[in-house]
């Protein structure tokens, strides 16, 4: 697997915040950093999902879109 340039990216919250994060991650078995991992990864996959679904029904047939769906 080749190295990648990593960035930081500071956050800074209150100190119930921060136990609250702490406690997420233990109890996922998972560092701060792990978590923080996640839910950049869920939430860029979750943008590129609505931006594949929006090239798709720009080009899309909207009638036939109909008729697929009245089959359902």
């Amino acid at each position: 697997m080749s190295q990648r340039a990593m960035k930081t990216v500071p956050y800074r919250c209150d100190d119930a915040r921060h136990k609250a994060l702490l406690g997420a991650a233990r109890s996922a078995g998972a560092s701060v950093q792990r978590l923080f991992d996640n839910f950049v990864t869920h939430v860029l996959a979750e943008r590129q999902a609505e931006a594949r679904f929006s090239a798709c029904q720009s080009r899309g047939n909207p009638e036939n879109g109909r008729k697929l769906l009245a089959e359902i």
